[in-house]
């Protein structure tokens, strides 16, 4: 088995399978929804809609399986643009968007923002930066393109140690959402929800590495999209009439201001950002859809948005996938597309997140206490959605409303009417998109296990042993987590928070440098890295201690300062030591010439061809 470049192309059939999926898909869609209007109760229905999508992910895997080391690692280097772009807007969204995000959209309106476009912005700014010379490295992680860079097998065995905070955040955030959705609808527990979610993505990741996760993750964002723009675009139709929801749902503003003001809403005051956020627990809304920096002063914002800008830009699970793509110019495309469809997600939340308040507040203003929507009691008992008439007025007010954050996307189908197929679609995409990012985060925790830390020690392994100890890594990688999420209370939006923040801090820089700046040297880069790092730390483990009261240091400054001390130590420490050695130049001036071969691939054929 041959672990060098080889000239191949993509399957030209990729459209007529996915257009397959698709089809696939919506018939299941189509055909359980008729079995519900004959009668099929939810108990039938709710393992169809979930188990079936599942099985079809499954034997994609199996259909992409490789023991090719090239096929395992980065798909064989044959990803079309536009799939790589799929994949990379599901690991940046992921469930915790799908859900987290809208729900906080709901109860933040406009302050929210600063989630969605930080999202979008990093995404372009991965592209500009870092994606492309990634691509012309060709290295299979991000530590081992910091090791070839600067020639230093210790820098890259420090790399991929540093990349687990974010990366067990992340993917625990994922497996949890997974778990928490599929327990709402199928008789199971949480905790066998979550080993069923870990051995999925473990069997995938397994069965094919990044060729399977392309072709599978390509598969669940399509789930995934369906799952949030049908019930939405019905909705729309519904409010506005008209299919486009992030064009039209500013029609709903003046009816949602008016339910806000009868259902007891007033101009709300910013708070800390550290608190501002909400907390999965259900709640009451007391800000005002539109109120701009009522929840999140602006310079808070401004804060949020940067972290995230820079945190996304620098995740080591989405610059992974610059490898896939055939040549430095696909991976441009492909960073486009996805930076596309991230705007496009961030742009859709805000529609549904106004469309489910104005139904929610409309109704209970219409509604007496004693005779609730319909919708209310099925959300109740989805323990989604809970009211009670605390004052004795006999209605229901928004105080008196509590909301998960987590369950406004589900409840948008349930708030119009929807038939209960329609909650169970987007349950089913919300479970597709976080099963796409958690085997990514996935594979680059195992992945970077078996290249930069298992494979610095035996350099000589054959194609085979790499493999087997990658199997492991991902196995040992779904366990651990597993387990700790069995032991720790891992909130969504407050995980995916701090692991952008850790990437920010940690990554952001040092790849700024490496890739943009000639002079760095092996030791800017390992103090830039140590720096932000340290940073972070100390803010998790004593973050009182920097601060307190309206000053207080959260993990989002946290970021940005360990971003900018990081950037300073790192140019500091080059200026100060001796310059690159001729290697470090060369290899720099190679990966500025975006034409021939990778980097990585160079090398390899070169080591094959040596007797």
């Amino acid at each position: 088995m041959s672990t060098h470049s080889r000239p191949r192309t993509p399957n030209p059939h990729l459209g007529a399978y996915y257009g397959i999926v698709t089809s696939a898909f919506l018939s299941l869609v189509i055909v359980l929804a008729l079995f519900e209007q004959l009668g099929w109760q939810q108990m039938w229905l709710a393992p169809a809609m979930l188990i079936a999508p599942l099985l079809l992910y499954l034997a994609i895997a199996v259909a992409a399986r490789t023991l090719n080391v090239e096929d395992f690692f980065v798909s064989g280097r044959r990803v079309p643009p536009v799939f790589n772009g799929l994949v990379m807007a599901a690991i940046v969204v992921g469930g915790t968007g799908f859900f987290a995000y809208a729900g906080t959209v709901f109860f933040l309106g406009f302050d929210a923002l600063a989630i969605g476009l930080g999202w979008a912005a990093g995404m372009l700014a991965a592209t500009v930066l870092f994606a492309p010379y990634l691509r012309k490295a060709g290295a299979y992680t991000v530590p081992a393109f910091l090791g070839h860079r600067f020639r230093s097998r210790p820098l890259r065995i420090m790399a991929s140690l540093l990349q687990l905070p974010p990366m067990v955040l992340l993917l625990a955030a994922e497996m949890k959402v997974a778990a928490l959705v599929a327990t709402h609808f199928l008789p199971i527990t949480y905790p066998l929800a979550v080993a069923a979610v870990g051995t999925i993505i473990a069997g995938i990741a397994i069965a094919g590495g990044m060729r399977a996760l392309t072709w599978c993750g390509s598969a669940e964002f399509v789930v995934s999209a369906l799952g949030l723009a049908v019930p939405l675009i019905v909705v729309s139709i519904m409010l506005t009439n008209l299919p486009a929801p992030q064009l039209t749902y500013g029609e709903t503003f003046a009816p949602l201001q008016k339910s806000e003001i009868t259902a007891g809403l007033t101009p709300a005051q910013p708070e800390e950002l550290a608190t501002a956020l909400p907390a999965a627990a259900p709640r009451a809304n007391t800000k005002p859809f539109l109120q701009p920096f009522g929840a999140i002063a602006m310079p808070d914002f401004l804060t949020l948005f940067l972290c995230l800008t820079l945190g996304t830009a620098a995740l080591p699970s989405l610059l992974v996938r610059s490898g896939v793509t055939s040549s430095v110019t696909d991976q441009r495309r492909s960073g486009a597309w996805a930076a596309l469809f991230v705007a496009l997600f961030a742009a859709t939340a805000p529609a549904l997140a106004a469309f489910v308040k104005l139904l929610m507040f409309q109704d209970i203003a219409q509604f007496p206490a004693t005779v609730p929507p319909t919708w209310l009691s099925d959300l109740s008992a989805l323990k989604l959605v809970f009211a009670r008439d605390v004052n004795g007025d006999g209605t229901i007010e928004a105080a008196e409303l509590l909301i998960a954050r987590d369950g406004v996307t589900l409840s948008l189908p349930a708030a119009a009417g929807l038939p209960f197929i329609c909650i169970l679609l987007t349950a089913a995409g919300g479970i597709a998109i976080a099963l796409a990012a958690a085997a990514a985060h996935l594979f680059t925790l195992a992945g970077s296990a078996a290249e930069d830390l298992i494979r610095v020690v035996g350099r000589e392994m054959t194609d085979l042993p790499r493999l087997v100890v990658a199997w492991v890594a991902i196995a040992a990688a779904a366990l651990g987590t597993a387990v700790f999420l069995a032991i720790a209370d891992v909130d969504l939006l407050q995980a995916a928070v701090t692991a952008f923040a850790f990437a920010a801090a940690t990554f952001f820089s040092v790849l700024l440098l490496a890739i943009w700046w000639q002079r760095c040297t092996r030791l800017g880069a390992v103090l830039a890295m140590a720096t932000g790092f340290a940073v972070m730390g100390g803010e998790i483990a004593f973050g009182d201690a920097f601060g307190s009261g309206q000053a207080r240091f959260t993990t989002v400054i946290a970021a940005l300062i360990g971003a900018i001390l990081a950037l300073i130590v790192g140019v500091a420490a080059s200026l100060l030591g001796g310059a690159p050695s001729p290697a470090e130049a060369k290899y720099f001036e190679e990966l500025r010439d975006p034409g021939g071969e990778a980097l990585y691939d160079r090398a390899q054929r070169r080591a094959a061809a040596r007797p």
